[in-house]
């Protein structure tokens, strides 16, 4: 029994944090290429990890912004004031030691999934300072797009509110509280409106901001704007000889 009243804001969190488990339960069952999820002496190649305490979400928003300076894009700001509004975040996203189905369907551009993974090897090592390690199985992430799409669902149906994201993910890779080389924020909340719905794009003075850099590419070039600031064109690691 409680000692008193259960107030709106503990119902919020305890009604997220419930309808954020279900939703990891269901981007886990949720079907995969093959039926595969386990295979003989392979561990699950999908994680899942919620994310509710303030002073974690508080520290992906700082990080958010350090990397928005640094690509010179507003969007990263408007995902920064998310992640400290909301009341939790799920990430989905394809663990390290994912594996290929084994369909051999050449959708990676290469005739075997062996084939791929050989030749895709130095790419992936070289991938740590990228935003997410590739490339990937195209049958895998579409696995993961599946999971996710399950995992939205269970939300809807449980009247919370729920945006999908791909920037979080990137900061929780990089602040360590996940492991996935490719990965999904879902931001969760319950408010009278959607925190995820009709958000504008705040005006941001990136040369007046001091923020660390973050160790990550691409970064902005300066003055290559595009969708009135929200994004900017960015610096090719390995710039393209013309063809």
């Amino acid at each position: 029994m409680s000692d008193g009243p259960i107030r709106t804001e503990a119902i919020a969190a305890a009604a997220v944090r419930q309808v954020a488990t279900l939703m990891a339960a269901a981007a886990i069952t949720a079907p995969k290429s093959g039926g595969q999820l386990f295979l003989a002496g392979k561990p699950a190649f999908l994680e899942t990890v919620i994310i509710d305490d303030p002073d974690a979400r508080a520290e992906l928003a700082q990080w958010l912004r350090a990397r928005g300076k640094e690509r010179r894009e507003a969007i990263w700001f408007r995902d920064a004031d998310v992640a400290e509004a909301v009341n939790a975040i799920l990430f989905t996203g394809l663990a390290p030691d994912w594996y290929p189905p084994n369909y051999d369907c050449g959708a990676c551009g290469y005739a075997t999934c062996a084939e791929f993974l050989h030749a895709s090897k130095t790419l992936r090592s070289e991938s740590a300072e990228l935003e997410f390690t590739g490339p990937t199985c195209n049958l895998r992430d579409i696995d993961l797009g599946i999971a996710v799409g399950s995992a939205a669902r269970t939300a809807s149906l449980h009247a919370i509110d729920c945006r999908v994201q791909t920037r979080v993910a990137v900061a929780a890779r990089k602040l360590g509280h996940i492991s996935a080389e490719i990965a999904v924020a879902m931001s969760l909340s319950v408010t009278h409106k959607a925190i995820g719905f009709d958000r504008r794009m705040p005006e941001v003075d990136f040369d007046a901001i001091d923020l660390p850099g973050t160790q990550t590419l691409p970064v902005g070039i300066d003055g290559a704007t595009r969708a009135s600031g929200a994004r900017n064109k960015q610096q090719p690691r390995h710039p393209t000889a013309p063809q």
